[in-house]
């Protein structure tokens, strides 16, 4: 099956999860978040540590130029850092909606969270999980291509771009879990804020 633009003749919405309007979800996903946070850090730093045979990892940030105020330069450089995963994170789901459908996705911004979507497209089961699931893999592959190689100073700003991607996934590892338990035939609908899987209606 392949995505299409028509949902098929017996399908029926099985659920949505809705972030704008399900609070108790929205929590549940910022509380996996934080949980993926940690274990990802712990994970990103001790394989850090073996790629690079070394006892210790540098946990600091450059100072860009010797300037002075070094907590300031931090703050910006983790605000950089977050756009910048945001933007590519993004920009993977949505090259990945582009090769399944072969439509323009849809980007967006709600609030604290961006998103890339296909709001007119069915998606079956494996192509959406592989939406899903793409920005946290490929990114956290390129990262861990690159840790071996960055000069020291650069290793943390590396290793929290990973860390922060990997955090930031927690809403897309929570709906491609919920996308493989359904029945076989399952299409999902993703409107950026809001994800609906429909089923056969026989199921």
């Amino acid at each position: 099956m392949n995505a299409s633009t028509e949902l098929p003749q017996g399908y029926q919405l099985r659920g949505t999860l809705d972030l704008s309007r399900n609070k108790k979800a929205f929590f549940a996903v910022n509380v996996f978040g934080f949980i993926l946070l940690l274990a990802f850090a712990w994970a990103f730093i001790r394989l850090a540590a073996a790629l690079r045979q070394s006892a210790s990892i540098p946990l600091s940030f450059p100072v860009i130029g010797g300037l002075p105020g070094g907590q300031l330069v931090t703050i910006l450089v983790l605000f950089v850092l977050l756009g910048a995963m945001l933007v590519l994170h993004e920009a993977i789901h949505g090259f990945f909606f582009w090769l399944f459908t072969r439509q323009k996705p849809r980007f967006g911004f709600r609030g604290v969270y961006a998103f890339a979507a296909a709001p007119d497209w069915y998606l079956p089961r494996w192509q959406y999980a592989i939406v899903g699931i793409s920005p946290l893999v490929v990114i956290s592959l390129l990262g861990m291509a690159l840790i071996p190689f960055v000069p020291d100073p650069w290793l943390m700003p590396v290793l929290t771009f990973l860390i922060f991607n990997a955090s930031g996934a927690a809403g897309d590892v929570i709906v491609v879990a919920w996308l493989l338990l359904q029945p076989p035939g399952v299409l999902a609908r993703d409107a950026g804020d809001a994800v609906s899987l429909y089923v056969p209606a026989i199921q």
